[in-house]
């Protein structure tokens, strides 16, 4: 089994496809992190009987948000949570039928849908316990240079121009690849500092699963303004917003 954090192995299957059994494999056997519902205890495992929170879009599709680490889960929803630790394996099979939500809100969130849960979980795949031990060097956050995912980029300035707190936003595509048709969206949003990310981040969600084509990898995160290097400052200090608050 690869020593590669699930984050980064995410990373990689969306763009290669040779690491996507190593992704599901590790997917199985992490230790996750969900919301807990009503009569679910703080810190609970859970064994027999599972009790989960579920977000639901303003179009009505509901989601179970899990995190892959209790740090991310609690950045995203404040101290205190309520939460389950779970191995991936049960996770899927005790929510068969219902869509889950990798790490809401941050670089390396993901939507899972029904179709390919099922196939997960009945998959028996094989991986190499050496193959792609170091991440890859060759990852790259780059402009898009084609006019990919249109609609959705203009359902999203559309949303950010009728609500309140959005300053900026922008997107590029991720991935070592020539064809931005091959690589992944990551969309970056700037806000207000009294502005409550979860509700934003289900609404500007909602609208991705609507218009992005072929339910594609779109990863939706918060800019951090105070970072000096990495995804955030790369975002405000070389590229150009798709939107923009007007003074």
């Amino acid at each position: 089994m690869s020593q590669r954090s699930l984050e980064d192995l995410l990373l990689l299957a969306a763009q290669e496809p040779e690491y996507r059994d190593a992704f599901y494999q590790k997917l199985l056997q992490s230790d996750l992190y969900i919301l807990g519902g009503e009569g679910a205890s703080e810190g609970e495992s859970v064994e027999d009987e599972i009790s989960l929170q579920e977000w639901v879009s303003d179009e009505g599709e509901r989601a179970i948000p899990f995190f892959t680490s209790y740090k991310l889960l609690e950045k995203a929803v404040g101290e205190g949570a309520v939460y389950l630790e779970i191995k991936g394996a049960l996770l899927l099979a005790s929510t068969v039928g219902n869509n889950l939500m990798m790490n809401p809100g941050f670089a390396t969130s993901k939507m899972f849908y029904p179709d390919e849960i099922e196939m997960i979980l009945t998959t028996e795949f094989d991986v190499d316990d050496d193959e792609g031990a170091e991440f890859s060097e060759d990852i790259a956050i780059r402009p898009i240079t084609n006019k990919r995912s249109v609609e959705m980029l203009k359902a999203l300035k559309s949303y950010f121009t009728n609500t309140k707190g959005v300053v900026r936003a922008y997107v590029a595509a991720m991935n070592e690849h020539e064809n931005d048709d091959e690589s992944h969206l990551v969309i970056g949003v700037d806000t207000d500092d009294d502005v409550a990310w979860e509700p934003l981040f289900r609404d500007m969600m909602a609208i991705v699963l609507e218009k992005s084509p072929q339910k594609e990898i779109v990863d939706l995160f918060k800019l951090d303004t105070t970072q000096k290097e990495g995804m955030s400052a790369y975002f405000i200090h070389e590229m150009k917003p798709f939107y923009l608050r007007k003074s």
